[in-house]
């Protein structure tokens, strides 16, 4: 029995010992992959500081400018005041606010029953003296051929031609009264004197307005302008004819058009200090509203011989500013002294003769580079 425990307690031992052997060998095994790992990323990386990728561009010397954009607001060309030309009560109004209108265009109609009353008078005055002018007509024409006959007097046909002229006269007085009072009925509908868009209906629907009264405000959308307000020294650089770039956005969409400097106000605004430049849009397909906010792009500065350049292109330390090129000759990467003048967030404009001779300016991988670090270009 006792000869048995021993056995077993052997045999346990044994299994011990298998196991921990096996976790050695897994562990050693391990620690193995682990250093062949290691080595070769140590091998890649050691190659990737020999060759370090880089991207470049080929500088090309051209003229640039720097511009700077300012807000501006649309305006309509000209705002007309509509004016009533006879009284009356509003009727109807034909035109909202907002909407475009053409030229003679209904915007409102009034209702007064005394132009009515008048113009049907008129029309009857009218016909019945016409009917009294063929009546004379008739009289004068027979008389005049009884006269050659002999039948009758010359008092008499004189008279008959009286009667003629005095019917006519009155029919004459008859129409102009007519047409006058025709006129006060067709101008209860008050019309647009432009096209445009209407941008204020004073009345409402039964109101009272009276002759003379501004019933409608009126923009005209012909041709539109930009007022924008800026600084005396872009005031300077901008000039009458000059064409400047103005943008739109609405809806997540930008709409650009060219416009054209009428003038620049000569003395600044008492409030706010800035001087008004006033663009004139005349692209007949441009359909914006007065009161939008537009966006005007202005040049400040022209430069000659200079590259564009990106923003990574450009590094600096506590002295200067400087880009890496490499040189197409020998392919030796040389530090070059910049002085960018910035365009906007993400490029800048170098001077073309600040580069070494046959170059091409590195653009990405130059962060940390040092002059004469070998290096491949990469696309």
């Amino acid at each position: 029995m006792r000869s048995w425990f021993r056995e077993r307690k052997m045999k346990n031992w044994v299994t011990l010992v298998l196991i921990s052997l096996g976790f050695l060998l897994v562990l050693f095994l391990l620690y193995a992959r682990f250093l062949h790992e290691r080595e070769s990323s140590a091998q890649g990386h050691s190659e990737d500081n020999v060759h370090r990728p880089i991207k470049v561009m080929t500088p090309v010397a051209s003229p640039g400018s720097v511009y700077t954009e300012v807000l501006g607001r649309v305006r309509g060309k000209q705002t007309v005041l509509v004016r009533t030309t006879v009284s009356g009560w509003v009727k109807r109004i034909d035109s909202g606010r907002g909407q475009e209108i053409e030229k003679d265009g209904i915007i409102l109609e009034l209702y007064d029953y005394r132009v009515e009353t008048r113009l049907d008078e008129a029309k009857y005055n009218l016909e019945s003296a016409k009917g009294k002018l063929s009546e004379a007509e008739r009289v004068y024409r027979r008389n005049a051929a009884l006269f050659e006959k002999g039948i009758v007097s010359e008092d008499e046909t004189e008279a008959s031609q009286n009667l003629l002229e005095t019917a006519s006269a009155g029919v004459k007085a008859l129409e102009a009264s007519y047409k006058r009072a025709k006129w006060n009925y067709e101008n209860l509908k008050i019309r647009s004197p432009i096209q445009g868009q209407v941008v204020e209906i004073v009345p409402d629907i039964g109101q009272e307005t009276r002759n003379g009264d501004v019933v409608a405000k009126v923009v005209n959308l012909s041709g539109r302008k930009v007022i924008a307000g800026v600084d005396v020294s872009v005031a300077r650089s901008v000039n009458r004819g000059d064409v400047l770039e103005v943008s739109l956005t609405r809806d997540g969409t930008v709409e650009t058009v060219a416009g054209e400097v009428d003038g620049v106000s000569p003395g600044s605004d008492d409030f706010s200090g800035t001087y008004d430049i006033e663009i004139a849009i005349s692209d007949p397909s441009v359909k914006w509203w007065p009161g939008e906010m537009v966006s005007v792009k202005i040049p400040v500065q022209t430069l000659d011989n200079v590259v564009r350049i990106p923003k990574t292109a450009v590094l600096s330390d506590d002295k200067e500013n400087f880009s890496f090129v490499l040189v197409e000759k020998n392919g030796e990467v040389l530090k070059a002294k910049v002085a960018p003048t910035w365009i906007d967030d993400n490029s800048a404009y170098i001077s073309f003769d600040s580069l070494p001779p046959d170059s091409r300016i590195i653009t990405e991988g130059s962060f940390g580079l040092l002059p004469g670090q070998p290096v491949r270009v990469v696309d």
